[in-house]
C-alpha cells in the first residue's frame, strides 16, 4: 500500500525521517513547507531552522538510506514560526514567511552532474535577509496574510507582502538588505476593541479586511479600459511591448467576498494606485455568494478564470471579463462609494471589469460518516498547477482535492476565435462542461477524529507527480493524469460552401467515429464521487461504528459509482467484441476471395510475361532488320549525304595543313644542321688558339720586377732606420 501512495519512495527518504521527528511540534494547522522549483524539493526543518533539499529526479535511482539532501543553513535564521514557502520564478531567492515575518533565502548556484547546489556540498550556509522584523514583531495586532512574487519584476526580486492591517507592502529583495518601496492602502485599516481581553479587530469580524490575492494577467497601463485576458491580434509581429507601460492588476479578496482590482506600478512614482471595487458579480446573489471568503486564485487562461474559496467548502468559478458599455452604473452607486467620504485619502474608483460566476462546487469536507460533519468548515488553501490552467489544487485540514476544468480549453478557443484568429468557433454546448472534483486524499472521517491538516504540497515538471506531506510526516507521492493538449479548429476548405463546411468541422458524429476506443471507454469509468486514500492521524482510535459505516460507505459507492460502470464497460467491451468478431468473419472471408483473386492474377500475370517476352525478343528482331536496310540504302545512294562533304572537306583542310607542317619542318632542319656546322668550326678555332709572350713583352716584365725589388730593399732599410731612432 505504501508503494501505491507514494511512488516516489519518498517516505523513507532520510530527509523526511528527520522532518517527521518535528512535525508533532507544530500546531495542527494547514502549511505548505514544501515546495518544488525545477524538480528540486524544498523541505522546511522547524527544529534546525533550515531547509533541506532533494533532487525528485534521482530520488528512485538513490538508496533510501543514502544521504542524498542537502542543507541549506540560513545566515539570520526567521525566529518565527513557518507556514509557507514561496519560491520566484526563477529559483534564485525563496520567501519564507509566517503570520510574524517574512524572509527570504537566497540559494546557491547548481552545477554538476545532477545539478546539485554547489557540487553536492552537503551544508552549504546562505544569506537570509528577516523583511521588516521590527514591524512585523513589534506589532501585536499586525500579521502576514499572504506573499507572493511579483510577476512584472525585471530582476524576479520584489516581494509584495498583504497585512492585516489592510495593506500592501512592496518589498525589493535584490539589494543587501530588503528594501519597503510602497505601501499600498487597501482601505480602512482594522481597529481593536478596547475590551481587557485580547483585542480583536472588529473589521475582521465583518469580512471588511483582505484575506487574500492573486496577479491577473497584464494590462496597458495607459488604457482607460483594457481587455481582460485578450492578445493584441492587430499589433505587428515586429512590435515590441514596453514593459514600463504595462501593469499587473492585483485582485484582492476580502473576508465578506468582495473581489477589488489594484493597479500599481512598480516604478516608484508619486502617484497612488488606483483601486476598482468591489467588482460586480454576475448574476447577482443575496448573501455576494458567501460571507467566509478565504482564498482566490487566478486562472492565466485566456480570458481568465477566477476562482473564489470559502471556509464552507463551495468554490464559485468566475470569468474575469471587461464591463458591458450599456450597463446601468447608477444600479450599483451605491455599491461604488468611494471611501474619502469615511475620513480616508485614498480613493475608490468605479471598476471597469466584473466577475461572471458560471459555475459552484461543492467540496466534501472530510467522509462525512455522521450529522455533525455536514456543518463543518476550514479555511480552504488553493494552489496553482504549474503544467496546466485547466487544473488546480485545494489543501485544508481534512485532506487535497484536485479540480479538473476541462472547459478552459473550448473557453479559449472560443475567445481565439471571436478574436479572428480562427475561423471556426466551437459550439457553445462544449462552454457547459461541468469541471470535476477528485478527492485525493482524505484526513478525517468525523467531527470526533484528531484533526490532521495538510503540511505541504507541491508539483513536480514533466511528469507531473503530486507530493504532498502529511501531518504524520508521511508523503504521499501520485502521478497525475496528463492533460491533454487543445487542438487547434480545423480550417474548412473554401468550396463555395463555407457555412457547410463550418457545420461539418464541429459534427458530433465525426467526433464520436474519430473517438478513440480508450477514451470512449473512460468516459464510462469517469466517475462523480471519488474513493479518497485515507490518511488518518496517529492519534486516531475511529469506534467499531465509525469503521463499519465507513466500510458501508465504501461499498454503497463501489456499487453505485464502479461496479455499474465496470459493467456498463463490460456490455461495451462485449458488443465491441461481437462486433469486431462479426468484421473478422467478414474480412475472412474478404481475404479467401481475395486469394483466389490473386491466385487468378498470378495465372494471367504470367500468361502476359510469357507474350511479353515473345512480342520483346520479336521486336528486337525487327530492329536489327531496319538498321541493317537503312546502312544498305544509305551506302546505295548517289549523292553525297552532309556528314560525308562535310568530312570531306575537313579531309582537304588537314591535307592542307599537313603540306605547311611538313615545309616548316623542313625549314627546321636546314637551320639545324647550319647550326650544326658553325658549332663545328667554334670548337676547332678555341682548340688552335695559345698563349704566346714576345722578347719585348718578356725584357719589360723583368724591368718592372728589378725595379719593384730594388723599392722593396730601400723601405726595409728606412724601417730599421726608424726603429733605432725610435729604440723599438
Amino acid at each position: 500500500m505504501e508503494g501505491c501512495t507514494d511512488r516516489l519512495g519518498l517516505s523513507e527518504r532520510k530527509l523526511f525521517k528527520i522532518v517527521r521527528e518535528n512535525l508533532t511540534k507544530l500546531n495542527p494547522k494547514t502549511r505548505n513547507i514544501i515546495e518544488c522549483k525545477e524538480d528540486v524539493l524544498f523541505v522546511w526543518n522547524s527544529k534546525d531552522n533550515c531547509l533541506l533539499t532533494l533532487n525528485v529526479k534521482t530520488a528512485k535511482e538513490d538508496h533510501a538510506d543514502s544521504r542524498s539532501y542537502q542543507t541549506l543553513l540560513p545566515t539570520d535564521p526567521p525566529s518565527f514560526e513557518v507556514e509557507r514557502l514561496v519560491m520566484n520564478g526563477t529559483a534564485s531567492q525563496i520567501a519564507i514567511m509566517g503570520p510574524k515575518g517574512v524572509a527570504v533565502l537566497d540559494l546557491p548556484r547548481r552545477w554538476g552532474k545532477e545539478a546539485t547546489f554547489q557540487g553536492g556540498k552537503a551544508v552549504i550556509t546562505c544569506r537570509c535577509r528577516i523583511v521588516d522584523d521590527h514591524y512585523f514583531v513589534c506589532s501585536p495586532h499586525v500579521e502576514v496574510r499572504r506573499a507572493r512574487w511579483h510577476p512584472g519584476s525585471r530582476t524576479d526580486a520584489h516581494l509584495l507582502v498583504l497585512t492585516s492591517e489592510n495593506s500592501f507592502r512592496l518589498y525589493e529583495t535584490g539589494g543587501s538588505e530588503p528594501q519597503l518601496k510602497q505601501v499600498w492602502p487597501l482601505g480602512r485599516q482594522p481597529s481593536a476593541t478596547l475590551s481587557s481581553g485580547p483585542r480583536l479587530p472588529f473589521l475582521v469580524g465583518l469580512g471588511d479586511t483582505a484575506v487574500d490575492f492573486d496577479f491577473a494577467p497584464p494590462v496597458p497601463l495607459d488604457s482607460k479600459n483594457p481587455p481582460i485576458g485578450k492578445e493584441n491580434t492587430k499589433r505587428g509581429a515586429t512590435d515590441r511591448v514596453d514593459p514600463n507601460a504595462i501593469v499587473w492588476p492585483v485582485l484582492v479578496l476580502r473576508g465578506n467576498g468582495d473581489v477589488y482590482s489594484v493597479n500599481a506600478p512598480l516604478s516608484e512614482s508619486s502617484e497612488k494606485p488606483t483601486v476598482h471595487g468591489p467588482l460586480s458579480m454576475y448574476p447577482p446573489a443575496d448573501d455576494n455568494y458567501g460571507v467566509d471568503a478565504c482564498s482566490v486564485l487566478c486562472l492565466q487562461s485566456v480570458p481568465p478564470v477566477v476562482v473564489i474559496a470559502t471556509c464552507s467548502g463551495t468554490l464559485y468559478h468566475c470569468v474575469l471579463l471587461n464591463c458591458a458599455e450599456d450597463d446601468d452604473e447608477d444600479t450599483h452607486q451605491d455599491n461604488r462609494s468611494s471611501w474619502s467620504q469615511y475620513g480616508s485619502t485614498y480613493s475608490l474608483h468605479t471598476p471597469d471589469i466584473a466577475l461572471y460566476v458560471f459555475e459552484s462546487v461543492e467540496l466534501e469536507l472530510g467522509l462525512a460518516l455522521d450529522d455533525d460533519d455536514d456543518t463543518y468548515t476550514c479555511p480552504i488553501h488553493l494552489h496553482h498547477d504549474n503544467s496546466t490552467d485547466s487544473r488546480y489544487f485545494c489543501t485544508h485540514d481534512t485532506g487535497v482535492h484536485m479540480m479538473s476544468l476541462p472547459f478552459i480549453v473550448h473557453l479559449e478557443e472560443f475567445a481565439k476565435a471571436h478574436d479572428g484568429l480562427f475561423p471556426d468557433s466551437p459550439p457553445l454546448e462544449l462552454l457547459n462542461q461541468p469541471s470535476s472534483a477528485e478527492y485525493l486524499i482524505c484526513t478525517r472521517t468525523s467531527s470526533s477524529s484528531p484533526l490532521s491538516p495538510i503540511l505541504g504540497l507541491a508539483i513536480t515538471s514533466t511528469p507531473p507527480v503530486l507530493i504532498t506531506l502529511l501531518a504524520t510526516g508521511e508523503v504521499v507521492s501520485l502521478v497525475l493524469p496528463s492533460v491533454p493538449l487543445p487542438a487547434s479548429p480545423a480550417v474548412p476548405m473554401l468550396n463555395g460552401n463555407d457555412n457547410g463546411s463550418r457545420e461539418e468541422s464541429y459534427s458530433p458524429l465525426k467526433v464520436l467515429l474519430k473517438e478513440p476506443f480508450d477514451v470512449h471507454i473512460k468516459k464510462f469509468l469517469k466517475h462523480n464521487i471519488s474513493q479518497p486514500i485515507l490518511k488518518l492521524g496517529p492519534n486516531a482510535d475511529p469506534s467499531p461504528q465509525e469503521c463499519l459505516e465507513l466500510v458501508s460507505r465504501t461499498t454503497q459507492l463501489f456499487r453505485e459509482e464502479y461496479f455499474q460502470r465496470h459493467d456498463r464497460v463490460r456490455e461495451e467491451i462485449e458488443r465491441r467484441v461481437r462486433t469486431l468478431q462479426t468484421l473478422k468473419q467478414h474480412q475472412l472471408q474478404e481475404l479467401e476471395h481475395m486469394e483466389q483473386e490473386k491466385a487468378k492474377l498470378k495465372q494471367t500475370a504470367e500468361r502476359l510475361a510469357e507474350k511479353y517476352e515473345d512480342t520483346k525478343d520479336k521486336q528486337e528482331e525487327l530492329t536489327k532488320r531496319a538498321e541493317n536496310i537503312l546502312r544498305l540504302v544509305s551506302q546505295r545512294q548517289p549523292v553525297l549525304s552532309s556528314a560525308e562533304k562535310k568530312l570531306m572537306r575537313d579531309m582537304k583542310d588537314f591535307k592542307e595543313k599537313f603540306k605547311d607542317f611538313q615545309k616548316a619542318l623542313e625549314q627546321v632542319k636546314a637551320k639545324q644542321n647550319y647550326h650544326k656546322v658553325q658549332m663545328e668550326q667554334w670548337v676547332s678555332n678555341q682548340k688552335k688558339r695559345e698563349l704566346y709572350l714576345g722578347q719585348t713583352h718578356m725584357k719589360t716584365i723583368k724591368v718592372n720586377m728589378a725595379q719593384m725589388t730594388n723599392e722593396i730593399a730601400e723601405l726595409v732599410k728606412m724601417v730599421e732606420i726608424s726603429k733605432q731612432e725610435l729604440g723599438l
